[in-house]
């Protein structure tokens, strides 16, 4: 398999493409120019798109990508996919005044809204693409659609938890602390050591231990 990760400038935050006999699966369309010109210069064909979470900063380039390819199917959790179609719950409402105290004064952010997903999950979901297993756990609290995405026996995709040098942030619309104690840290704390963790924001890394150790 191989691997390409797109960082947008503005908001730092990571899409992954994974690709298998030129088809692609796409973790979080971050930016247009994924579709409009990462994509095609790899020569790379979208089949399945995966969405962490409902925040715009992980999918301002999914309209893009569906208008190029058609064809692309989009998987979401059912609050996710509820979310993305809300200006006020994928946060493009209120993005320029975050930009702004996030040291991007002046910066515009046109709020917008997504078409609903192809598949909605409803819970814990597990498929299989190009000899690849994937599955999906829901993971409340820093937005009521946030999802970890497993891929194989090594691989996580963490969307906004496990951020390198960050913590959690659960204050956005839709953030739940009591949802993200009981239910996403316990769970977070107890995949095992030596997983590749894929952030939403940053580097990869690999987990060095699991809780209790």
């Amino acid at each position: 398999m191989r691997w390409e990760i797109v960082t947008d400038p503005l908001t730092e935050s990571n899409c992954y493409l994974l690709e298998e006999d030129g088809a692609c699966l796409c973790i979080d369309p971050n930016l247009p120019k994924v579709a409009e010109e990462v994509l095609p210069r790899l020569g790379w064909k979208p089949e399945l798109v995966l969405l962490t979470h409902e925040h715009c900063d992980h999918m301002a380039g999914l309209a893009a990508l569906r208008e190029k390819y058609p064809e692309a199917r989009v998987l979401a959790t059912a609050r996710c996919n509820e979310g993305i179609q809300n200006s006020r719950l994928n946060m493009s409402r209120i993005m320029e005044v975050y930009l702004h105290f996030n040291g991007h004064p002046n910066q515009k952010y046109a709020p917008f809204v997504c078409q609903p997903a192809d598949e909605v999950i409803e819970d814990r979901a597990e498929f299989a693409w190009r000899g690849h297993h994937f599955r999906f756990v829901p993971l409340p609290g820093h937005t009521p659609g946030s999802s970890g995405i497993f891929m194989d026996q090594d691989v996580f995709f963490s969307g906004d938890y496990l951020l390198p040098d960050r913590e959690v942030v659960l204050r956005l619309p839709g953030g739940n602390e009591e949802e993200y104690e009981k239910i996403t840290k316990p769970f977070l704390d107890a995949i095992p050591k030596g997983y590749r963790i894929c952030p939403g924001h940053g580097k990869r890394f690999v987990k060095e231990e699991a809780d209790g150790e």
